[in-house]
């Protein structure tokens, strides 16, 4: 886990990479998200949220997937520090 601290995903701010550390769920909700492709391990970035509690947008593996705001407050994440900057060309050296 890399000593961050474990938060859920509705805490997190839009645009911020996190890395998927564990699925507070039961069977159903947990192979549903495996079925998405977000699983524990899994570096996702949250895109954007609704008002009011309203649809979670995330990125995972490079698609978008909306999950409902109980879904996503059942997903903890831990904050990614070092994410290489990729320059606008796709280098990561700039």
């Amino acid at each position: 886990m890399g000593g961050s601290a474990v938060i859920p995903l509705v805490s997190v701010n839009a645009g911020e990479p996190v890395r998927v550390v564990d699925i507070i769920a039961g069977h159903g909700l947990a192979s549903r998200l495996e079925a998405l492709g977000i699983r524990p391990g899994t570096n996702i970035i949250k895109r954007s949220e609704m008002f009011m509690r309203g649809p979670v947008t995330v990125e995972a593996h490079g698609t978008q997937i909306a999950i409902g705001y109980g879904m996503a407050s059942k997903i903890l994440v831990e904050r990614i520090r070092d994410v290489p900057a990729k320059s606008p060309n796709g280098n990561k050296d700039a």
